[in-house]
């Protein structure tokens, strides 16, 4: 294909992507070139104003922070020359919650120290990978007249920014790379600014440089160190990618990384058709003309597994939750008291946690009709968790040890390992127990509420393809240690429910930078159980089972699920 280069052209390295190069700096590789996009907007960055009193200044300080383009160039427009030489912009970006700014100390006619406090959530670290966090923040930025202006002449070694202003000048995309079976993609939430001279270029330069360092040891990397790749727009519209370095690459191998470059690029609103080459040849052999989505649709990481509604009520699992009608699932599960339960996201097995009162507690696996299995056994056990490909489950025995159970397609045979949990034993020392434990719909991730506080944790494969835990982070901070229960939305975000009356329900990003709290009305905490569709969301509050729906904007209260009315019965979905 043709390609039309007379654009600008912008080379940037995956950290810079995050800070928002403009210039091909002079000694560096090229990661990924641009040579389709205008010039990034700096309409709306704010500027300072002639007359501005200084604590206005201040405040537009932290709002033209948020853009980082030239070295944080706007942002230094509000420092004295001194101060703009003096700061190191490029290692430290703080995001706060509120920025609250208050004179400290005595001022004259050119000179006043303001003292800002606010709590910081979250850090944004290279190539655009949040850390959520939780501490105070408090320090003085001193001001000056420069001439008869206010300029900031003394500031920490950090860039501070307003959440809001975080996320009107930044968005997340999702960078996918694939799970170590290379059967499914895997997300790698990124924050990339919004004022990229091209979207296409940002994201596959993060591809390229491969993942964040708390999910390399829970993914596949397909493309090799060094690898770059340059983007252009083709003539007819779509995205030409040029790979280099990856002449090694096996068929199947190529195959994998046209699905990851595709539905990055997808994910990121960058359409094709994508003429995808390396070396200078088609990457797939087969589509010398370029690759569409439909090509790889069965990598497809948004899509959704569709069972219908089922419950556990009293011991019992009821089907056809949803028709109005529900009635109880027959065979051996009507033989035994559920406690808790899990059905296989690939056809229906059950795996189910049975026993009640002081009695040990037995997982039981199989299908409705046939002789279940007894995997393990226990005074407690969690809520069984399966990985995608339902052919392995999850618990948690006694609140400490976690045990996979790998599932053998022919037979049906269940063998147990148990995943090392070294990551965690700050965390299970002394009393900590681990109440929840459930895995994501990519199977690389598991969410865990350990003492009422949620973390999430990347499954690691080790020497000889052991599992384990990757070091856990704490999301969602400001709830304390109120959580109750969580699990995994589709679009691979958290749905939590706590105990706290007035926020029983939150949906929470992956990476935790977004904590978003769902409506509370007609729903009484505790929420102890949850649970989500694309468009609906299941919770089991302190009466019953209620439902609440995504895209009804009118109507923002719960609703009881009619077919089990005045019971505080447990959905139950796939995984």
């Amino acid at each position: 294909m043709k390609k039309n280069l007379t654009a600008v052209i912008c080379a940037c390295s995956a950290l810079s992507l995050v800070a928002g190069c403009t210039t091909l700096p002079g000694k560096s590789t090229p990661e990924a070139i641009s040579s389709y996009a205008p010039a990034p907007s700096q309409v709306d960055v704010p500027k300072p104003r002639e007359n501005q009193p200084s604590d206005l200044l201040l405040r537009d300080l932290f709002a033209a922070s948020a853009h980082p383009l030239s070295r944080h160039e706007a942002a230094r427009q509000f420092l004295t020359q001194e101060a703009s030489d003096r700061w190191d912009s490029e290692k430290t970006v703080l995001i706060l919650d509120r920025i609250d700014i208050a004179s400290d100390g005595e001022a004259t006619a050119d000179h006043i120290t303001y003292k800002v406090r606010g709590n910081i959530v979250g850090r944004l670290g290279v190539g655009g990978v949040y850390q959520p966090e939780y501490t105070a923040f408090q320090t003085t930025y001193e001001l000056v007249k420069s001439g008869d202006e206010w300029r900031v002449n003394n500031l920490p070694n950090a860039v501070v920014m307003d959440r809001v202003d975080f996320t009107r000048a930044y968005e997340s995309r999702p960078i996918y790379f694939f799970n170590p079976e290379a059967t499914s993609l895997v997300p790698d939430r990124r924050w990339v600014y919004t004022r990229q001279q091209s979207p296409g270029a940002s994201v596959i330069s993060l591809l390229t440089a491969g993942p964040q360092p708390a999910l390399a040891d829970g993914v596949k990397r397909l493309l090799p160190e060094g690898a770059t790749a340059q983007v252009a727009r083709s003539d007819q519209g779509g995205l030409s990618v040029e790979l280099s370095g990856v002449t090694d690459l096996s068929a199947d191998v190529r195959k994998l990384v046209a699905a990851q470059i595709i539905w990055t690029l997808a994910s990121a609103d960058v359409r094709g058709p994508y003429e995808i080459k390396a070396d200078g040849s088609p990457l797939l052999s087969d589509r010398p003309d370029g690759v569409m989505l439909q090509d790889v649709s069965q990598y497809d990481p948004n899509v959704a597994v569709e069972v219908p509604l089922r419950a556990v009520s009293n011991g019992v699992i009821y089907q056809n939750v949803d028709s109005g009608k529900a009635d109880a699932v027959g065979g051996w599960l009507r033989q035994v008291w559920v406690e808790s339960a899990a059905v296989s996201p690939r056809g229906a097995i059950f795996a189910t946690v049975v026993g009640r009162g002081d009695d040990q507690r037995r997982l039981m696996v199989g299908e409705e009709d046939e002789v279940p299995l007894t995997a393990t056994r226990a005074k407690s056990l969690t809520r069984p968790s399966w990985a995608p490909d339902g052919n392995a489950l999850y618990t948690v025995a006694d609140g400490k040890k976690i045990i996979r159970l790998a599932r053998n397609t022919a037979s049906g045979l269940l063998s147990e390992s148990e995943v090392d949990t070294g990551a965690l034993d700050s965390l299970l020392r002394d009393k900590g127990r681990i109440s929840v434990f459930r895995v994501s719909h990519s199977g690389a991730r598991a969410v865990m509420i350990i003492d009422g506080r949620v973390y999430v944790s990347v499954l690691e494969t080790g020497e000889n393809r052991t599992l384990r835990l990757g070091k856990p982070m704490q999301v969602a901070s400001q709830l304390g240690d109120t959580a109750v229960t969580a699990d995994w939305h589709v679009d691979g975000s958290l749905i939590v429910g706590t105990r706290v009356n007035d926020a029983p329900v939150f949906n929470i990003a992956m990476d935790g930078s977004v904590v978003t709290q769902l409506s509370a009305q007609n729903l009484s905490a505790p929420v102890v159980s949850v649970a989500s569709t694309r468009d609906t969301i299941y919770a089991t509050d302190a009466r019953a089972l209620m439902k609440l729906r995504f895209d009804d904007e009118e109507t923002r209260f719960w609703r009881e699920v009619s077919s089990l009315q005045s019971q505080r019965a447990v959905p139950l979905l796939a995984y």
